[in-house]
C-alpha cells in the first residue's frame, strides 16, 4: 500500500502565533476607535466597552463551564467585540451590542467548535442578528460620502463608528500588511475588482471609498478562519468579495451595507472556493 504525506499548506504554518496575530489586530484598530470616540463622544465609547466586555464575558463563562482551557488573553474575544463595535452606529443602545457580542462569542465561535471551527466571520453574523432583531435602531444617522480627500481624513457624515477616518482604517491596515499580519492577496483583488467595477457601472467612487468598506477589505474578508488559505484561493475570494459588494451596491444605493452583507455571503463560499484550489498530492508530497 502507498501511503501519501501531504503537507499543510505554507498559510497554515505561519510563524505569527494566534495571540500576536489578534493583539496586533486590536493595536491597529486602537487609533480608528479612539478616533470614532472624538468624534461621537461617550456613545461610541459605551458601545466599544459593552461590545469588547460582551465577547470577553461570554468567552470565560463558557470556558468555565466546560472547563476548558482559558483563551481569553490570545485576543480573539476582545478583537471580535471590537470589529463588531466598529460597524455599528454609535445610536446602539449599548444592551443591545452587548448581547449582539456575547451572540457572536457564544453562538458564531464557540457553538461552532471554538477559533479555527466557525463558518461566518463573528462580528458579521452578530452584526445581521442586530440588523434583524432590532433593524430600526441600526439604522445610521448619515451615510458617508468621501467627495474630497478632507472626507477620506475626517468623515462627518460618518454614519457607523469605522468610518469616521477612511484613510486612518486604510493607513494601519497597509501596516498590518507590511508587519505580514494581513496576506496582501485578498485586499489587494478585493480592493481592485470593487473600485474597477463601480467605476465601469457609472458609480462615483466617492460612495464605494467609506470606512466601513476599508474595514471589510483589510480586516473582516482577511479573517484567517472565514477565508480561504490557498494562494489562489484568496485571489479568487477577493474577486467574488468584489464582486458581491458592487452587485449590492449597485443595486441598493448602499456600499455600507453592500460591504457586510457580501462579506457574509463570501464566508460561505470560502470552503468551497478552498477545497477546490488546495495543492493535489504529486509523490507523496503536496505541491502549492
Amino acid at each position: 500500500m502507498t501511503t501519501f504525506t501531504v503537507s499543510p499548506p505554507p498559510h497554515r504554518r505561519s510563524k505569527i502565533s494566534i495571540k500576536t496575530l489578534m493583539w496586533g489586530r486590536v493595536a491597529a484598530l486602537v487609533p480608528i476607535s479612539l478616533a470614532a470616540i472624538y468624534f461621537f463622544g461617550f456613545a461610541a465609547l459605551g458601545n466599544i466597552a459593552a461590545s469588547i466586555l460582551g465577547a470577553v464575558i461570554i468567552e470565560l463563562a463558557i470556558e468555565k463551564a466546560f472547563k476548558y482551557e482559558l483563551t481569553i488573553l490570545d485576543g480573539n474575544a476582545v478583537y471580535i467585540g471590537l470589529v463588531l463595535a466598529l460597524i455599528c452606529p454609535p445610536t446602539l443602545p449599548a444592551w443591545m451590542i452587548f448581547l449582539a457580542a456575547m451572540f457572536a462569542v457564544g453562538i458564531c465561535k464557540h457553538a461552532f467548535g471554538g477559533i479555527g471551527s466557525y463558518v461566518f466571520h463573528p462580528a458579521l453574523a452578530a452584526w445581521v442578528f442586530l440588523s434583524l432583531s432590532w433593524a430600526q435602531d441600526m439604522l445610521p444617522g448619515s451615510t458617508p460620502i468621501t467627495s474630497s480627500f478632507s472626507d477620506m481624513i475626517f468623515e462627518t457624515g460618518a454614519g457607523f463608528l469605522g468610518e469616521v477616518s477612511p484613510i486612518l482604517v486604510l493607513l494601519t491596515g497597509v501596516a498590518l500588511i507590511a508587519m505580514k499580519f494581513i496576506e496582501w492577496r485578498i485586499p489587494a483583488t478585493y480592493f481592485l475588482t470593487t473600485v474597477i467595477l463601480a467605476v465601469l457601472l457609472g458609480d462615483p467612487v466617492s460612495y464605494v471609498m467609506t470606512g466601513t468598506f476599508l474595514l471589510g477589505v483589510l480586516f473582516i474578508a482577511t479573517d484567517t478562519v472565514t477565508s480561504p488559505v490557498t494562494k489562489n484561493g484568496r485571489i479568487i475570494y477577493g474577486i467574488l468579495c468584489g464582486v458581491l459588494t458592487v452587485l449590492y451596491g449597485y443595486f441598493s444605493g448602499n456600499y455600507v451595507w453592500g460591504t457586510l452583507y457580501a462579506l457574509l455571503l463570501a464566508n460561505a463560499v470560502a470552503p468551497y472556493i478552498e477545497v477546490n484550489t488546495l495543492p493535489k498530492p504529486v509523490g507523496g508530497v503536496a505541491h502549492e
